[in-house]
């Protein structure tokens, strides 16, 4: 009879170390799968900051007093864009929002720009790219490049 209870409470400490073992191993599983969409969500955010300074790179080279016109009344200015999938035209795969400072405009021939690139939206948990710039005007290329930075302008 002391035989039979032995044996059925070390079945139930097997089951239960089992379940425990199961539930650790799922919870690894867990946080490997959130690590690595991380990385995929912090890789289009930089996608998202360089199409952000080539479509600012592509504007100045068509207008460049662009947005206001010839006067310069407007020393800073920033807009944000949203892009979304070729495939689906519905579905946003994320934002970047472009800063402009033309400060040094006058003196340097410069224009100082910043790239955010934003997955999972402005206000939602997700990743986020920042890319740092000073065009030459003379010849439209970046004479500084700083990716990974923090905000600037």
């Amino acid at each position: 009879m002391k035989r039979r209870g032995f044996l059925l409470i070390l079945s139930l400490l097997l089951t239960v170390l089992i379940a425990i073992i199961a539930l650790g191993l799922l919870s690894l599983r867990r946080s490997g799968y959130a690590t690595s969409m991380a990385g995929v969500e912090a890789a289009q955010a930089r996608c998202l900051a360089i199409a952000g300074m080539e479509d600012i790179r592509v504007k100045l080279a068509k207008d460049p007093f662009y947005p206001t016109g010839v006067g310069d009344e407007q020393v800073v200015f920033s807009y944000t864009e949203a892009v979304t999938s070729l495939d689906d035209p519905g579905r946003r795969l994320g934002t970047y929002r472009v800063t402009v400072d033309r400060s040094h405009r006058d003196p340097e021939k410069v224009l100082r720009i910043e790239s955010r690139g934003f997955v999972g939206g402005l206000r939602a948990e997700g990743a986020m790219f920042t890319i740092y710039g000073e065009l030459d005007l003379s010849d439209f290329s970046f004479k500084v490049w700083r990716e990974g930075t923090f905000p600037q302008l």
